[in-house]
């Protein structure tokens, strides 16, 4: 794991590539249906925006503020 990057949710304790597999294997295209199934993104919330950027790019670590470039 790369030092300094966003690569989890903190409060499900689910790193991101977990996250991008479960969507994959359910179907989940977005943030909202993770929350609905409470699995990530729904309790700080902070992780919302890079969850976002993962759903559309499969990306699964970000420089820290990315999503807000």
């Amino acid at each position: 794991m790369a030092r300094n990057k966003v690569v989890k949710c903190i409060c499900h304790d689910k790193m991101f590539d977990e996250v991008k597999a479960y969507a994959e294997e359910h179907g989940i295209s977005t943030v909202e249906e993770l929350q609905k199934r409470n699995y990530c993104s729904n309790s700080c919330r902070l992780c919302m925006p890079y969850v976002e950027m993962m759903l559309k790019t499969g990306q699964t670590e970000f420089t820290p503020g990315e999503p807000f470039r």
